[in-house]
């Protein structure tokens, strides 16, 4: 009498793939292309435009830094306009002799100079700002460009250069191109706030498009733990039901192979 043979009953039968364990480990849903073709491409996608725009909030606070190195020296300027303000309203005075309005000039012409090298030496990674050399600087924004404007605070383009105080008539003539530089400069450090106003508008709009692309991306390819788990527990039901029954095969055949041997 031939016996039919028992095989064992395949798993696969019971069991689908293991990637909700997957899943589970990696916090990510897709692990590989094929988990979700479409699924993957859009977060490729996403993720580029992610990284583009984190380097351009990187830019625009790069720009907004500049911009505050900027007004900074440009505030010392002001700080040495005024004071030599001060000194050219004195010299005027008729209580003054030549030789203390000599030295009335003495200090007018430091604080000159003080200008002048302010203007030359102020920086921002090795890109002059305030003597002309960069008139204007292109910060990479993503899909669009913000170009900022430096102006030229030398004292050639002040109108400062030559000025003394040495005599009254010379203070009044000082007094004169101190007010014209001083409008100048006020004009230039306005230029700067706006410009950094418009850097921080655009850094707000790319940190809302980036906080939506990162929703968006974690909604398609982050892990949904809670189905990930249920897909889990029914599979490791299937795995054990499936060895139970293979179990009670092997005995039921092992029985039958007993009976006909006695």
């Amino acid at each position: 009498m031939a016996i039919e043979s028992f095989g064992p009953i395949p798993s696969s039968a019971y069991t689908s793939n293991l990637s909700p364990a997957s899943s589970l480990a990696s916090g990510t849903r897709i692990n590989q292309s094929a988990d979700d073709p479409s699924g993957q491409a859009i977060v490729s996608n996403l993720t580029t435009q992610i990284n583009t725009q984190d380097m351009a909030s990187r830019n625009a606070n790069d720009g907004i830094s500049l911009l505050q190195t900027a007004d900074a020296a440009s505030q010392g300027m002001n700080d040495s306009l005024m004071r030599m303000n001060e000194l050219a309203v004195q010299a005027q005075n008729g209580t003054y002799n030549a030789q203390q309005r000599a030295m009335l000039n003495q200090e007018f012409q430091q604080n000159l100079e003080t200008i002048g090298n302010i203007a030359d030496s102020t920086n921002f990674n090795g890109l002059n700002l305030l003597n002309s050399d960069s008139a204007s600087i292109e910060v990479a924004l993503g899909e669009s460009n913000a170009t900022l404007s430096l102006p030229n605070l030398t004292p050639d383009n002040l109108g400062l250069t030559g000025l003394d105080i040495s005599n009254p008539a010379n203070a009044s003539l000082a007094l004169q191109g101190l007010n014209l530089a001083n409008q100048q400069l006020l004009d230039s450090r306005s230029q700067f706030g706006a410009q950094q106003n418009g850097l921080t508008a655009a850094l707000e709009n790319i940190g809302n498009q980036n906080l939506n692309a990162l929703s968006t991306r974690s909604q398609i390819s982050d892990t949904d733990f809670a189905r990930a788990v249920t897909e889990q527990v029914r599979q490791s039901i299937l795995n054990e039901s499936s060895a139970v029954m293979q179990a009670q095969n092997n005995q039921s055949r092992g029985n039958v192979l007993q009976l006909l041997g006695s």
